[in-house]
């Protein structure tokens, strides 16, 4: 893991960087499994000091913890504090989106009909239900299409219930589509000449 330790005002000591890239290594092992970037920030603050943290992984997501004490160590445990819990949420979050995921492979698929089978109503003739032959709409979903970058939108698929994201691409401004692909990669659809 790559982990950038800034100092304002104050020199940190080799201890107290061992502890905070000891600490970070373990939480990216623990929860994430993966490499990522830290950057912490160890500053005077009044009378005491304050710990800024922020963790940026490779799914795109960022955390940021913060914390404040008399001491730099105290000041820094409640910052990585704050971190492993957003971490341990975020794991918590892709571990229950998982799970449905593969809930939702084992289900059935129920597609409804026309409730009358497409047949005439003797005892109505004024009602009459027209054959379909396509299955009808269930559900709709309004909403405001956001500006994001195709990251912020992978990690907004994989917290959210849906199996789509469309959006806003933030560098072009261009409609873009995120989707969970059956194989359980995502997928992400830039129409050509959105850049443009």
């Amino acid at each position: 893991m790559q982990i950038q330790i800034v100092s304002k005002g104050i020199d940190v000591s080799p201890a107290l960087r061992e502890r905070i890239s000891g600490r970070l290594d373990e939480m990216m092992d623990k929860y994430i499994h993966r490499e990522g970037e830290a950057h912490v920030s160890v500053s005077r603050e009044g009378t005491g000091f304050k710990t800024v943290c922020s963790v940026h992984l490779p799914s795109g997501a960022s955390l940021e913890g913060q914390g404040a004490a008399q001491d730099a160590y105290g000041a820094t445990d409640e910052a990585l504090t704050h971190i492993e819990k957003r971490l341990r949420r975020y794991k918590r979050r892709l571990k229950d989106h998982s799970q449905a995921q593969k809930a939702a492979k084992n289900m059935n698929l129920f597609i409804l009909q026309d409730p009358t089978g497409g047949q005439d109503d003797e005892d109505d003739d004024e009602t009459e239900y027209p054959e379909q032959d396509e299955p009808m709409v269930i559900a709709e979903k309004q909403g405001k299409i956001r500006t994001l970058t195709p990251s912020m939108a992978a990690l907004e698929l994989g917290l959210a219930d849906s199996g789509v994201v469309v959006f806003h691409n933030a560098r072009h401004g261009g409609l873009n589509v995120v989707f969970k692909r059956q194989d359980g990669n995502i997928g992400w659809v830039d129409p050509d000449g959105a850049g443009a």
